[in-house]
């Protein structure tokens, strides 16, 4: 989620814990999901058409048996597994009657780029006063990194005081407030140390073009000595531009299962979880932007400049 809106999200969760939210709050658009449901996908269907979204929220047992499946044979382990699933099944339980969204049992698919879940005030509403929590939820990067830890070495860890996370003007502030009161992840020091040193923010010269952004992402992780390991299971990111800086603005995990891929991510720190099949790369790269630019529209930013990141290397 990107830094701007990141601030939106603290102002929004700071109001609701403190005075209560405004009722009658407005509903966008719907993303059709109200229509009727398209019928199952196989899980061995291997080709995904441009256009064509399919996609599970996880809310039902079968496709959630299919996505461990999937996950297990790609080699992540096991207690990472379940512990994304103890997110998955508390986030689809807290907020199954939120307004904005139905959850999607099994896979289907759909004529549309991106998934719209609405707008953030009515899921926070349902997440902090609906739920009373008072802490926000899994994001993200938090997702992605539980499942991609053991796949990511880095060498020249971040010190603690210069993690981008103390002030909510900072990327990763909304972070800092997950790891540290959700009472569902359970990051120990060293786990945080490489969590931040993988995704704290990377200088640039403001309004640089890609090429140049992905030479500065290279070169500072290098500084870092951040590598991953080879194999079926991939970090994808989306960075962007804010002044002089570049981040991860979204992140998800790509899994390849035989001759398709599957990517895993929580879309937003108050909506769902998401398991998408792909057929190529390339549809990959073109979900992620529509991913982050959906919100972008929603709220009349500038999606501006961005680059998307398979582990280490630029699509």
């Amino acid at each position: 989620m990107k830094k701007r809106i990141g601030g939106l999200l603290v102002a929004i969760a700071v109001s609701l814990a403190a005075a209560g939210c405004k009722e009658g709050a407005s509903v966008p658009e719907s993303s059709g999901m109200e229509k009727e449901m398209p019928s199952l996908v196989s899980p061995v269907q291997p080709d995904y058409q441009d256009g064509t979204l399919t996609y599970s929220n996880l809310a039902g047992d079968q496709s959630r048996r299919e996505v461990e499946e999937i996950l297990l044979t790609a080699g992540i382990p096991e207690k990472y597994v379940d512990m994304l699933f103890l997110w998955v099944n508390d986030f689809n339980q807290c907020m199954s009657k939120c307004e904005t969204f139905h959850l999607i049992d099994g896979f289907v698919t759909e004529d549309i780029p991106v998934v719209d879940y609405g707008d953030y005030y009515p899921m926070s509403t349902a997440w902090f006063k609906t739920n009373q929590r008072k802490y926000g939820d899994v994001l993200c990067r938090i997702a992605a990194f539980l499942l991609m830890q053991d796949q990511i070495t880095a060498k020249a860890m971040i010190e603690e005081e210069l993690w981008e996370c103390w002030q909510d003007t900072q990327w990763l502030c909304s972070d800092n407030d997950a790891i540290s009161n959700n009472p569902l992840i359970d990051f120990d020091q060293k786990q945080q140390s490489l969590y931040y040193t993988v995704y704290n923010p990377v200088t640039i010269t403001p309004g640089c073009p890609a090429e140049e952004m992905a030479a500065c992402i290279s070169e500072e992780w290098q500084r870092r000595g951040i590598s991953f390991a080879e194999g079926g299971v991939s970090l994808i990111t989306i960075w962007t531009q804010y002044e002089a800086q570049t981040a991860a603005a979204h992140a998800a995990v790509l899994v390849q299962d035989g001759d398709a891929y599957l990517l895993l991510e929580k879309t937003n720190p108050q909506s769902p979880y998401q398991a998408t099949r792909f057929s190529t790369v390339e549809q990959v790269k073109q979900y992620m932007y529509e991913s982050i630019h959906i919100e972008d529209v929603r709220y009349d930013m500038e999606t501006g400049t961005y680059i998307v990141m398979k582990n280490d290397r630029m699509l």
